[in-house]
């Protein structure tokens, strides 16, 4: 067990890692798969013919999955994995690994042996919530490398890599902030039902809200009642002020609930 004194507890860490390793391996391979080969669709001559090919595809299915045609490599990317594929992956990801930190723990009875131990509430709630940011953060950090050396390796200096860099931190910031939402829901739910009930119907009614405000101009309006609009790569690109603080909205979002989710769970009454 981990010395008294320190913030976190590395027997309970090397637990959430072996009860959530599959998930992730299968979520963040498959994630680097789609990656992978939305490099290599590229094609820097053949740009148009990819634009007439899209152009084929209804432009209402396009827009209310927020498919972009990129004329560079970093806009092709971002135009396709940062849209849809971004609602998908590391969604599952989060979803999945916040309910079992907390709530699954509660609702199975195991909490009450993991406060047993010589670990106290705020070890055990600090440890499960630097696990959430760093099984997020490391997918985002597997994607951005594997993208890079790929594209590096077909489209030698195509790749603006400091502006791909940039957009992974958005998107990982915007995914922190979904994340604390999650952790938020599993540490004030008793039961599974409710863990999942708020920390999957919220992120995902997020996804439908934004979804919706791309369907039509008129109704645009709804998509800003989504976290997701304040993920927008393309003003992120063009140096736009909105980027920049989407992600100081986007990090404060995530430092409030995660406080929030600490402090609530170090003092509610748990059915031990």
């Amino acid at each position: 067990m981990a010395r008294r004194g320190t913030n976190m507890s590395w027997t309970l860490f090397k637990a959430n890692l072996k009860a959530n390793r599959f998930i992730w391996i299968l979520i963040t391979v498959i994630y680097s798969f789609y990656a992978v080969m939305l490099v290599t669709m590229f094609d820097p001559e053949n740009t148009e013919t990819m634009a007439e090919m899209m152009e084929m595809m209804p432009k209402e299915l396009l827009d209310t999955l927020g498919f972009t045609i990129g004329t560079t490599l970093l806009t092709h990317i971002s135009g396709f994995l940062y849209s849809m594929l971004l609602y998908l992956f590391p969604l599952i990801i989060t979803i999945i690994v916040n309910h079992r930190l907390i709530a699954s723990h509660v609702d199975k009875g195991s909490m009450a042996y993991l406060l047993s131990t010589s670990n106290s509430r705020g070890k055990i709630v600090m440890t499960q919530a630097l696990f959430s940011l760093l099984s997020i953060a490391s997918v985002f950090m597997v994607i951005t490398v594997v993208q890079i050396l790929v594209a590096s390796s077909m489209f030698p200096g195509e790749l603006e890599i400091g502006k791909f860099i940039m957009l992974n931190m958005y998107a990982l910031i915007l995914y922190f902030a979904i994340s604390g939402v999650c952790f938020f829901a599993s540490s004030i739910s008793n039961e599974s039902k409710y863990s999942l009930g708020l920390g999957a119907g919220i992120p995902i009614a997020f996804v439908v809200l934004d979804m919706l405000g791309n369907t039509a101009e008129n109704v645009s309006w709804i998509g800003n009642l989504s976290i997701f609009g304040l993920f927008e790569p393309d003003r992120l690109f063009a140096g736009d002020a909105f980027a920049y603080i989407g992600m100081g909205v986007l990090g404060v979002i995530a430092i409030v609930l995660y406080i929030g989710a600490i402090t609530f769970f170090k003092k509610r009454d748990l059915p031990l």
